[in-house]
Parts: C-alpha cells; structure tokens; sequence
C-alpha cells in the first residue's frame, strides 16, 4: 500500500455526515504507519479528508456497517451471483484544519464539504495534536501583547489513545461555569480534584493567595488538598482548612433575615427589616457612637410626624428613647426632657402635648442640629449614610437574645397594635437562638472563632494579605439539612457582594472560583413546595451564575443529577465534564445542549469506565471522550471493598467514636 493512511473513499455525502467505504485490506481496528500504530476502524477514531489548498477536514467514526452486494468482475457467463461485503464506516464531520507555516490550527467552521470519493486517511499526530493539545487561547487582557497570557491545561487523554493527551484552555475553564456530573462512583470528586490540583501546580511560584473555594458537603475534600485535614469534626459546626469557622448571623441581610424567621409579609416583615437596621448600628467608633445618633434622629422625625397629626399623645412616648439615645453622647438634653415631664406624669395626654407642642418642635429641631454638628465632626460619617439592614455589620449577642429589643423599631402605640404579631416574632427568634443547628451562625463571640469585623471574617481566608492556601475548603459536612442551604446561600452572596464592589477596571483581578459539590442540594429548580432556605440558595446562585463573570467570580457544579439543579445555572455553563449517567432525564438534557454534530458521542455516556467523561465546550475545540487523569492524592471517595472488609480480621465498628462525634 503506496499511503499506509489511506483506509478507503466517501461513498456518500449527507450535510455533514459522510459515508466512507472501506477498502478490502482494511479489517484490523488498528493501523501501522511510519510514525506508529493508530487507530483505524473504530468508534471514536478520528479520520481525515483533503480539500487542497491547506485545509483538510476532520471527522469522527460513529457507526460501522457491512452490507452484502453483487460483484459485477465476476464475469456473464456464470449464471450464479458472486455477493462480497461492502465494508462502510459513518463519519461525523466536526471541523477545519488549516495549515499555517506547517502547523495544523483546527477551525470549528466547515466552508467546503469533502466530495464522492475523497480518499479517507487516519489522523495524523500534528494533526491530533492541533484538534488535542493546543486548545482554544481566549481572554486575552486589553493591552496584553504577549502569548503566555493562557495555558494549556492537561485533563486526561483520549479514550483508547494513551499515547495523546487532551489539554484545555485554562482561562476558559474557570472563568465561566463549569459543569462536572456524573453517577455515584462515576469519577467526579476525582475530577474535580485533579482539575484543581492541576490548576494550582501550573501557579508554581505564583504568591499565595485563595482563588478556589469549595463548599465541601460530604467532608471528601481535606485528603485532596491537605491544608484542609481536621483532626476532628463536631455536629453543627463549620471548618474551613481543618479549623472550626463561623459565619456570623449578622451576615444576614433584610431578606435572609425574615426568611430565617419566616417574618409574616405585611405585619411582621417591615419592623424586623427595621429593627435589623437599628441592631447593625453599632458603635462605630469609640468616641462617637454612630448607630445611636442615627435612632435618636429617626425618633426624632416620628416625634415631628407624631405632632403634625390629630392625635399627638403618641409624640411622648419618643421621650424616653431619644434621651436613651443621646445618653453618653455628649449632647445636652435637659431642656428636652423637661418639656415632657409633666406630661410623663398627667393622664391627659393629649392636653399636655398640645400645650407644649411648639415648644417641643423647636427644642426637638434643637437636638437635630446637635446630632447633625456631631456626625460632621466625626470621621465615620460616610460609613453611617451606607449603612443599611443589608449591611454586614456586627451585632452584639446581647441584642440577638433579648428580642423585646424589636420593639426599638415601632412606635408605642404601633407596638399595642401589633403586638400580637411581634409575640410571635419574638418565639420564633429565640427559638432559633436557642437551637444548637444554628451554631456555626451564632459563635462569632467564641474566642476559638471570633468574627468581630467583615474584614477578620475575610482574612481568615487569607485574602488581603498573600497568606492563605490557594484552595479553601469550607467543609459544611456537620451541617443539618434546614442549616446548609442558609450556609450556601450567604457565602456565595458575601463571595459576589465583595467582589461587585471592586472598581469597575480591577474587576477582572483576583479572580475566584467557587466550587458547589453535590450542588443538587441546594441549588434545585423551582417548584411549588420550596422551602425558603432552599430558594434562597437557588436565587442566590442563579445571580452568579448570570451575573459572577463579569465580577471575576466563577462556578464548578458537581452534581450526580443535572436534571435536579435549576436550569438558570445550567443553561450557563460554558464547558462541560459528563461522567456516566444512566437516568433518561439527565442524558435527555444534555443531549438538548450538546453540539448538534457531537449528539452521537452522547450514547456512549451509559458505558464510560469510573474516570471516563464527556468533555465539551468553548475550551475545547471537540466533544471528546476523555480519561481523566487521577488526582494525588484524591478525595475522601473510593468505594468500598466488601468482601475484602468483611472477611479481614480487624476491631469491632467504632461505635464509641461515632457516638462522640455525633455529640450524643
């Protein structure tokens, strides 16, 4: 054979799918070239057809045939029909390549289609290597004129081609959504170790910084990344890199807060959206406390509200909480007192404020201007006008336990209206105070886990100061179920809110990626009967998975059922890993996603080996079948051995330990 390459010609063309008829000597599944042996017929084997010119196109074998047919060289004078097989081979064409200054460049683009009887020829190695090994270069840096700007990640190799390697854009692979599913035991912890083991050795020499955060769910992650080991886990209880971490209940904002406590809409919702804003306001600093000036000035706008009306009785119940305010300020309220106290002691109410009503306006306006002169004074002024019941501001545990304090936020007789709902309100909140589930919430007074500031919540990380681990596991494994969705929820929306308020023209530094395990969890679709944890999750990585990109934050779903994660943040992922599935809902939907030409690849995903995936997407040039390489050293995940464990002899089950650890 003249071109050891050449396994036969197209016999059909139809779109893009070609029929290649195989010649005679073509039988074995392999080929012996002058560079080494390849594969020839089979699935998943890659062949190619010259256009001229420099372009060949290449394609994929998906199905092979053989049919019988008459063999004309048999000659008329016999009367019986000589029948030979017709060997024919499907081929799926998938792209371009061109050949630039010798190098093969692969082109997703099919311009012109190979003709009837295009000789068909094995892949050669550059060519492989083009389609393989140099992925798609994307974000290129505005004024960036250099090459290394991108890397090429290695995953894994060819499925039944060990001697190629398939590599990925790095900068594609995690600056957008990507999604690694698969069966139980199918590979995916592996993968998504290996992925970010290989990610963070290609930053040798790189400052230590967090850039990947994983929301460990099933406490598998501390072997693969060994920063992350804890010597012991209790019940109710966050870790993160092996240390006991607290995510403050004041991270809460006005809507986490009253889903927390399942606030009524009309009644109950506004005063603990109020009384939220009046805990976080603090002391702002030592000498000017901030939080009490802004609640003595709003009582004082109730106060002139109350005045203004028909019925002013209300207006004297404002005295005892603007001088309580003022106390320790420095600001002299004798005179303002002293225009109610007659009117703390009277019956009628409402005779004694009229008579004093001008009076106490401008004395009232007088403290204003009293307030106002102090705030100006201060150097936090700018701080207190952000100040909202979203912001991350310390609370004092002593607010959180005595919820009579909710009655700051509503007016005297507003709190006799009311007070039946605000009952309610206030068992519910000490209920949940009172509940160990919400530890991890409540222990930011812990010495061990002391969270006093936003910033020491952050540094804890690493972040600001190049002392952290490049990986950060939060293992929220000791969590209950109604405790992890509220986990999940407020750190990704803390992760993006930080990341939102970077200048615009820095955004794209420091990237982050933040990894959702088992995400199906807490990132489920819609329905009728979701609870508020659970929605609150969903809505809240629905928003990064629409909106992180363009904030630097970045997403891997691992998942065993993509059909149970909300299709908002599957319909954003740009890159995909599918390891084996055997659910119809969830091969359905990724066949609806897949690219059109690659939908055939797709019906092997019931028979890929553990470690073997489906890759595909905008940092590959082909869907391909891959074997992922393993990570080292990998998860907290293998199956185990029956018979091996069952028939070894060994100590009794640790029930004693597992007792301990249950916390019973």
């Amino acid at each position: 054979m003249d071109n050891p390459r050449l396994i036969g010609h197209i016999v059909s063309v139809q779109g893009f799918r070609v029929k290649v008829e195989l010649l005679p000597e073509t039988r074995s599944a392999l080929r012996a070239t002058l560079d080494g042996v390849h594969a020839a017929i089979a699935i998943n084997a890659y062949l190619t057809f010259s256009l001229g010119a420099g372009e060949t196109v290449i394609g994929i074998i998906t199905d092979l045939e053989a049919r019988e047919t008459f063999d004309p060289s048999s000659g008329d004078e016999l009367s019986l029909e000589l029948m030979k097989p017709r060997r024919v081979a499907s081929v799926q064409l998938l792209g371009t390549i061109e050949h630039n200054d010798d190098e093969p460049c692969f082109s997703p683009g099919i311009t012109v289609l190979p003709t009837l009887d295009t000789p068909a020829e094995i892949g050669s190695p550059s060519i492989l290597r083009a389609v393989f090994e140099t992925p798609p270069r994307r974000n290129k840096p505005e004024g960036y004129d250099e090459e290394d700007f991108d890397f090429d990640l290695e995953i894994g190799f060819p499925t039944g081609q060990a001697r190629n390697v398939v590599r990925a854009s790095y900068n594609d692979l995690f600056s957008r959504p990507l999604a690694i599913v698969g069966n139980t035991g199918s590979g995916k912890s592996f993968s998504v170790s290996s992925l970010i083991q290989k990610a963070m050795k290609a930053l040798a020499g790189a400052r230590e910084e967090p850039h990947v955060f994983i929301l460990d769910i099933n406490g598998e992650y501390a072997k693969a990344f060994p920063a992350a080991e804890c010597e012991q886990r209790l019940p109710d209880r966050i870790y993160l890199n092996g240390k006991e971490f607290s995510l403050p209940l004041w991270f809460f904002n006005a809507e986490e807060i009253c889903t927390w406590l399942s606030a009524s809409e009309q009644t109950q919702e506004p005063v603990l959206k109020d009384w939220w804003a009046i805990a976080k306001g603090g002391t702002a600093s030592a000498a000017v406390p901030m939080g009490a000036l802004q609640n003595a000035m709003s009582a004082l706008d109730q106060l002139e509200s109350d005045l203004a009306k028909i019925k002013k009785k209300a207006a004297g119940s404002y005295c005892d909480a603007v001088i309580g305010h003022l106390a320790g300020t420095g600001i002299d309220t004798t005179a303002f007192y002293n225009l109610f106290e007659g009117h703390r002691v009277v019956n009628d109410y409402n005779t004694e404020v009229m008579n004093n009503s001008a009076a106490i306006a401008a004395e009232a306006e007088a403290l204003r201007d009293a307030i106002r002169t102090k705030i100006a004074s201060s150097n936090v002024s700018a701080g207190l006008s952000v100040r909202t019941a979203d912001s991350p501001l310390p609370i004092p545990r002593a607010t959180l336990t005595d919820p009579s304090l909710i009655n700051r936020a509503v007016s005297k007789d507003e709190t006799l209206r009311i007070d039946a709902h605000l009952t309610t309100l206030k068992l519910r909140l000490r209920t949940r105070l009172d509940d160990k589930r919400w530890r991890a919430f409540l222990n930011y007074a812990d010495a061990a886990t002391r969270v006093d500031t936003l910033s020491s919540w952050f540094s804890r990380f690493g972040l600001g100061s190049d002392t952290g681990s490049k990986v950060s596991v939060l293992d929220l494994s000791m969590l209950s179920n109604e405790v992890l969705p509220y986990a999940c929820a407020v750190i990704g929306r803390i992760l993006l809110e930080a990341r939102e308020r970077l200048p615009a023209p820095s955004r794209y530094n420091h990237p982050w990626v933040l990894v959702l395990e088992e995400a199906h969890n807490y990132a489920r679709p819609a329905r009728s009967d979701e609870d508020r944890g659970h929605r609150l999750a969903r809505l809240t990585y629905e928003r990064i998975a629409k909106e992180g990109r363009k904030f630097g934050l970045s997403l891997i779903i691992a998942s065993q059922r993509p059909s149970e994660i909300s299709q908002t943040i599957i319909s954003q992922c740009a890159n995909f890993m599918s390891h084996r599935l055997q659910n119809p809902d969830d091969i359905d939907h990724f066949r609806r996603i897949i690219p059109l030409q690659a939908r055939r690849l797709l019906d092997q995903v019931t028979i890929l080996a553990a470690g073997e995936a489906i890759v595909f997407g905008s940092a590959f040039h082909l869907p391909t079948r891959v074997q992922i390489d393993r990570p080292s050293p990998g998860p907290y995940s293998q199956t185990s051995a029956p018979y091996h464990e069952w028939r070894k002899e060994g100590s009794a089950f640790p029930l004693a330990e597992v007792i301990e650890a249950w916390g019973a």
